[in-house]
Order: structure tokens, then C-alpha cells, then sequence
């Protein structure tokens, strides 16, 4: 995470932002030499939110460790044909 002092952020704003939605960057913008703001893609952010609820939530991780104790996990192939299952499609097809 690039650090980088507010004034600057502001003449940069739309090369940065541009490069925390493309590119993933994030980056921490300063004000009076201290931490003040996080910028970061929408996606990240998401992501971290989801992650956060999920962690937040102790049946879930109880859940998850479950399954990795038993090992019992549904593959991206078994998931798209419980799927195309699902939708009514032939998961031969």
C-alpha cells in the first residue's frame, strides 16, 4: 500500500483511482504526516466486507472449519454441474 500526502492524492485523483480500479493498487493518503484515508477499488472493498461478515460470523466459521477437517469440499466442476443441474441445463452438454 502506497502511502502518499493528501495534497498530492488530490492533484492525482483520477490517476490513482484509475489505477486502484484497473490495477488493485490501494493506497493510504496523509494529512498532517498521519494516516487519514484509504482508497481502494470497489471490488477489494467487497471483498474484504464479505470476508469480514463471514469472520463475524461464528456458525460460518464453524462451518468452514468443518469441512476442512472432513475434507468436504465441492470442486468448481461439481459446482457447475450442481448448477447447470439447477437451471435445467445437461450437465453432459
Amino acid at each position: 500500500m502506497e502511502t502518499i500526502p493528501i495534497t498530492e492524492a488530490k492533484a492525482r485523483i483520477a490517476e490513482l483511482a484509475d489505477r486502484a480500479q484497473h490495477e488493485h493498487a490501494d493506497y493510504t493518503f496523509t494529512k498532517n504526516g498521519r494516516p487519514a484515508v484509504v482508497m481502494m477499488s470497489v471490488a477489494q472493498y467487497d471483498s474484504l466486507m464479505e470476508t469480514l461478515s463471514i469472520l463475524s460470523d461464528p456458525e460460518t466459521r464453524r462451518d468452514l472449519a468443518e469441512a476442512a477437517e472432513s475434507g468436504e469440499f465441492t470442486t468448481e466442476e461439481d459446482m457447475a454441474e450442481l448448477m447447470g443441474a439447477r437451471l435445467g441445463r445437461d450437465p453432459r452438454a
